[in-house]
């Protein structure tokens, strides 16, 4: 334990630098929660390419992340980051300043998706280069505690600006931040020899990577935990349906997840967490699932707690399989494969959701429809997971 914690103290320039990183990527996703109240605030007219504006940044990376190593192999991770966020600050301020109309902020969202590719596969490569392998899972616990503080001191402030009319606070906000994480990026350095590059020659293709089981079963894993975690984007409509604010839960489900990664975190190192990725998944989903029946703001806030008892192990359990499971030649064509996963979901959710809730006539109904289906797969896979995984 003292070696771990002597690592990681080792380690803590970086561990900063990528924890910092990873808030503002998701501050940016956080805050645009938000996105479809400020254009009707605005006088935009979302219609029904409101999904379309709110999943566009995932579909783009879906479709631009498995040219992303090929990219990394000519330019750099170094580069390939930078490039990243130059992205997001162009996104960021053509939705802020150039926007007019929804064709237009879908744009500038998906400028956005090609920064989303860059900055996640680069990031992982540098997670790999300097982070040891035995504080693996403790150490990206405690970086991706990032990925809830935004729900926690971004989305309560940007659902006060948009409810009370602060628009051009609201959508200015995000060019600001953006600016303060390319400040980050250009703390870290090259990644020289060892990387990714060296290994392409060596690595299998995608084809060649999805044909063994334990990938396979990876895949689907993550993609049913994706899929509750990208109900959250359309959260504020089920919210507003049953009366209570959005931040009842997601300031609720942030700390917990946060607390459970500071604290808890080396039970993603002692526990295995190729088994209990699904049992956290089905977690996630049973939480998504229970609050459409919420009545008061402590039942939702309940809700909220467990699911961020599975966010705050499963998705950090998740990002280090990428690492066990594709060693050092398969990392970047894992990342991509987990990536593509992520983005693709976060595009369909939003999507599917809006249709879900016509379909079936309100959120509540869409969301019970949904997520009682993934409860059932993903507790279903656990047992799966312990044979498949030990038998590999």
């Amino acid at each position: 334990m003292t070696d771990n914690f002597g690592d990681i103290r080792r380690a803590y320039k970086y561990i900063l630098i990528f924890f910092l990183i990873t808030f503002i990527s998701a501050s940016l996703e956080s805050g645009y929660y938000f996105l479809l109240p400020y254009l009707e605030g605005s006088g935009i007219a979302a219609g029904l390419l409101g999904g379309a504006a709110m999943g566009v940044c995932y579909g783009v990376s879906f479709v631009i992340r498995p040219f992303i190593p090929a990219v990394e192999q000519r330019i750099g991770d170094e580069w390939m980051l930078r490039c990243g966020y130059i992205c997001f600050f162009i996104s960021a301020a053509g939705v802020a300043a150039a926007a007019v109309s929804i064709n237009q902020v879908i744009f500038w969202r998906g400028l956005a998706g090609l920064g989303l590719s860059m900055v996640g596969v680069s990031l992982t490569a540098y997670e790999r280069e300097f982070i040891p392998e035995h504080i693996r899972g403790y150490s990206i616990a405690l970086i991706t505690t990032a990925y809830s503080l935004p729900s926690l001191v971004v989305v309560p402030p940007m659902e006060y600006l948009i409810g009370h009319g602060f628009f051009k606070t609201y959508i200015f906000f995000f060019p600001l931040l953006v600016a303060v994480g390319f400040w980050a990026v250009l703390r870290l350095p090259g990644i020289k020899g060892g990387g990714a590059q060296e290994n392409e020659e060596k690595a299998l293709s995608y084809a060649a990577l999805l044909k063994e089981p334990k990938i396979q079963l990876f895949a689907l894993s993550a993609a049913l935990f994706a899929l509750t975690d990208a109900g959250q984007l359309t959260f504020v409509q089920l919210a507003k349906e049953i009366g209570m604010a959005a931040s009842y839960f997601f300031s609720v489900s942030a700390a917990t997840a946060l607390i459970f990664r500071i604290f808890c975190g080396r039970l993603i190192d002692l526990l295995p967490r190729k088994i209990c990725a699904s049992g956290a998944c089905a977690l996630t989903a049973a939480m998504m699932f229970t609050m459409t029946f919420a009545s008061t703001p402590a039942a939702l806030m309940i809700c909220g707690f467990l699911f961020g008892v599975g966010m705050g192990f499963g998705y950090p359990a998740f990002m280090c399989m990428t690492l066990d499971l594709g060693g050092r030649k398969n990392v970047t064509r894992l990342a991509v494969i987990f990536g593509l996963i992520y983005s693709g979901l976060f595009f369909l959710t939003p999507v599917a959701m809006e249709f879900l809730i016509k379909l079936t006539g309100g959120a509540g109904p869409a969301y019970r429809l949904l997520y009682l289906s993934v409860f059932v797969i993903s507790s279903a896979l656990v047992p799966v997971s312990a044979r498949v995984y030990r038998s590999n």
